[in-house]
């Protein structure tokens, strides 16, 4: 299958570009410095995407509203021409909402990794989550990873009998 390009790269002026008051994405304050810090960090690596007969926003409002805090006043932007409104309120939704979920204990080993080359400051700073969020995401991981019963340490184990602690007698693994 081949896919087909939708959109031309055009250097578009900020004063030119439309916002869509009825954009139901919103940002808090801490949400807005992470991406301000993000942009600080890597520079402005994710395009705002431009209705081309309308010239609104179909996605990134909020990158945009920071390039012009800090001062930009022409920016090179994907342009597509949609079909309608509808159609471009269609393609926003799907951008601001899939972006998958994280697994928890490969974002525990994440979370980890990074914290031994930075510290907890620029990672809260980056993802507008608190220190104790993200402490709470590796102790969920590494308490989903201890076994919660007799059972399951059997199974960890590989053991094939369990014994009960209060009368003592022992238990074959169940086969399955």
């Amino acid at each position: 299958m081949q896919l087909k390009k939708r959109f031309e790269r055009k250097v578009m002026k900020v004063s030119d570009i439309k916002f869509d008051t009825t954009n139901p994405n919103k940002m808090s304050e801490k949400e807005e410095q992470a991406l301000a810090k993000s942009f600080e960090q890597f520079g402005y690596v994710d395009e705002i995407v431009i209705d081309k007969k309308t010239g609104m926003i179909a996605d990134g409002e909020h990158r945009l509203k920071e390039l012009i805090k800090k001062g930009m006043q022409d920016i090179e932007e994907e342009v597509l021409d949609f079909k309608d409104d509808a159609e471009r309120r269609m393609f926003r939704q799907g951008s601001a909402k899939l972006h998958g979920t994280h697994d928890t204990d490969m974002d525990a080993a994440e979370l980890k990794l990074i914290l031994e080359k930075f510290d907890m400051e620029d990672l809260t700073g980056l993802t507008s989550q608190s220190e104790q969020e993200i402490l709470n995401t590796i102790n969920s991981a590494e308490h989903e990873a201890e076994p919660k019963s007799e059972a399951e340490k059997v199974e960890q184990l590989g053991h094939l009998k369990i014994t009960c602690p209060k009368c003592g007698h022992e238990f074959e693994k169940a086969d399955e």
